[in-house]
């Protein structure tokens, strides 16, 4: 069984507008590292705040496993909160006057979890991603790289069934990119089920089990980063490659 599944998916902004995504069927199996390639504007991030339910679709299904998270033929829309998905984004989106502890257990504590329960579950979060010194810190404390790591560490704590990246390096100096990297590097070979729409095609070579290349909306080709990359079939992909490759 598929961990997150898309059917027919099209989410449209404006009437009589191409779709942002446009009927796209997606699966990603359990402990699989999805990675979604395309250029600015494809509806790989779309895709994803779909999934994640940061964005209604105008058609489709989306299921996790046997829940239903959206389904416009039987009036279904899972509330974000209730998806069991780990969100990581550009913006750390943390709370500039928390400290790196109350950042993570914040979500936790909207929830209604036992004190006792929060407390291991931080504390395993930010051991796990090296942070557990940090802990008492505010953000405006911490590198970029660090800032980061919390924002996962937060999605983590969650116990997440599938997490969810979009362009989670995008926003950090190039330092601290490889830092990022080898926490997302350290989830998959744990088996993590990921989905991560990036640009760092080196790294998406190296760690993805799967690349599926999106343009106008659609899911255009895919497979294994050795295929995609040494042997892409569909023009579009070409080009792209091409274009992205000849800058790295």
């Amino acid at each position: 069984m598929a961990v997150v599944e898309t059917r027919n998916l099209i989410k449209v902004f404006k009437q009589g507008e191409l779709g942002a995504v446009n009927n796209v069927n997606l699966e990603t199996r359990e402990g699989e590292f999805l990675v979604l390639l395309g250029p600015s504007g494809s509806g790989k991030t779309t895709l994803l705040r779909s999934v994640a339910g940061l964005e209604q679709p105008s058609r489709g299904k989306i299921t996790i496993g046997n829940a239903v998270l959206y389904d416009n033929d039987a009036g279904i829309e899972m509330p974000v909160e209730q998806r069991n998905l780990g969100l990581v984004f550009q913006s750390y989106a943390l709370w500039p006057h928390r400290s790196v502890f109350d950042n993570v257990a914040y979500a936790l504590r909207l929830r209604g979890i036992a004190a006792s329960e929060i407390g291991t579950r931080v504390e395993q979060a930010l051991s796990n991603l090296g942070l557990g010194a940090l802990a008492k810190r505010l953000p405006h404390q911490l590198s970029g790289g660090q800032q980061q790591r919390v924002a996962i560490a937060r999605a983590l704590a969650m116990h997440p069934k599938v997490m969810l990246f979009d362009e989670p390096t995008s926003s950090l100096d190039p330092e601290m990119v490889s830092e990022v990297l080898q926490v997302m590097l350290n989830l998959a070979q744990q088996g993590m089920t990921m989905v991560v729409v990036t640009h760092e095609i080196q790294f998406a070579n190296r760690a993805a089990d799967r690349i599926l290349f999106m343009e106008d909306g659609l899911i255009v080709e895919g497979g294994r980063p050795a295929e995609l990359m040494s042997n892409p079939r569909n023009k579009r992909t070409q080009r792209f490659l091409q274009l992205v490759m000849g800058e790295i």
